[in-house]
């Protein structure tokens, strides 16, 4: 997951939110730009949550490079990219509803990682009640945002909206399916994070070959 968490990260900042300018002029924007300052800090807990799990280990850094952009891991950097380029070219009101698709999934998820703690009675804090609380009191859910004060739709707007919802349901589930498969193939670690090293230093010769026979 560490892939899509951080790339979630930079979502917020760099797709997500726009210039004051222009969050001054959509009310929208505004609500957008407020929420990826709230999400800002999420992907430190998650650190946190490693710590504790006791998954810090010395790995040079080209293999934990490796590892985490090895094939295994694909869906959780595509998820990043497809929802970046969804959100590329869509105008405000669709990235609105992206967003609060992703908020839906989110507060599914944290909503059963509560209670959940580790065997020596500390709770996570990405996967635990922390985040699920964080998630439950965004601005953008609060009572001030109400659906009566946000920009009417016409049916072409509905209609693009629902597709984005759809869509962006449509990659978690495939994403959430991938980890499911990932974890039931794979319950030892060191093999497997073992596996995608040395599949990785086998792609060499050939990426070589490759690029000798292109000059």
């Amino acid at each position: 997951m560490i892939p899509f968490i951080m790339g979630y990260s930079d979502l917020n900042k760099y797709v997500f939110r726009k210039g004051e300018e222009e969050a001054e002029l959509d009310q929208l924007q505004a609500l957008l730009n407020a929420h990826t300052y709230e999400e800002d800090f999420h992907w430190q807990w998650m650190l946190t949550d490693l710590e504790k799990l006791g998954a810090d280990r010395e790995l040079p850094l080209s293999d934990a490079t490796r590892v985490l952009w090895s094939a295994d891991f694909q869906h959780s950097r595509r998820l990043v990219l497809e929802l970046a380029a969804l959100a590329a070219d869509a105008p405000t009101y669709a990235v609105f509803a992206m967003v609060e698709s992703i908020e839906a999934v989110s507060i599914t998820i944290f909503t059963h990682c509560r209670g959940i703690a580790l065997r020596d009675g500390r709770e996570c804090e990405f996967f635990g009640t922390k985040h699920y609380l964080a998630e439950a009191s965004h601005s953008i859910k609060s009572p001030e945002v109400e659906e009566a004060s946000l920009p009417s739709l016409d049916e072409a707007q509905r209609e693009e909206s629902r597709r984005m919802v759809d869509r962006t349901f449509a990659l978690f589930d495939d994403w959430s399916g991938a980890l499911l498969q990932f974890a039931l193939d794979n319950s030892d670690h060191d093999h497997t994070y073992a596996r995608m090293i040395q599949r990785s230093k086998d792609l060499l010769p050939e990426a070589e070959a490759a690029a000798a026979s292109a000059f």
